[in-house]
């Protein structure tokens, strides 16, 4: 599902939000108890997990979704960083690709995960979420243009590579 974004597009993601004038807002709002439940002897050397309340703005538009960032400062390979607008819409924006190249239709979502739909059933709720976040946030064009740069980066499988 997400896979390493490349420079160029993360560029062109940079331009958009530029363009377009997004701002991020990201605190930090608890210890990770939230999300997770956990025995209270965690190994103490993953450090604790930390939970951001992420807002994006644009205009007078403003949505909040929640991100988790595993690790401790020590530990800088486990944590993911939202500093910019275009590391959040990134995520937000390859769930809402997967939600739309199903049709928006759960039966067909739920197909790729024929070994337990429940779980499909879950994650579709998840990639519609965030579909209507973005298209909240951006309104119908920008969301559609936003998608377009997003699936044009993706990585095509090679041919004859098994």
């Amino acid at each position: 599902m997400f896979e390493k974004p490349t420079k160029v597009l993360m560029s062109d993601l940079q331009r958009f939000v530029f363009r377009h004038t997004i701002f991020v807002e990201a605190r930090e709002f608890d210890d990770g108890l939230i999300f997770v439940r956990e025995p209270k002897g965690r190994a103490k050397k993953f450090g604790p997990r930390r939970n951001f309340e992420v807002s994006l703005r644009r205009e007078k538009r403003r949505v909040h979704f929640y991100t988790v960032t595993c690790g401790s400062a020590d530990q800088e390979k486990s944590q993911v960083s939202i500093d910019f607008p275009e590391k959040a819409l990134l995520r937000a924006a390859e769930a809402a690709l997967e939600y739309e190249d199903c049709g928006r239709n759960v039966k067909r979502y739920s197909a790729h995960y024929p070994k337990d739909p429940d779980a499909g059933r879950a994650l579709f709720g998840y990639v519609r979420s965030e579909s209507r976040i973005l298209e909240k946030l951006l309104g119908d064009e920008l969301y559609r243009k936003l998608l377009r740069i997003v699936r044009s980066h993706r990585r095509k499988p090679r041919r004859g590579a098994t």
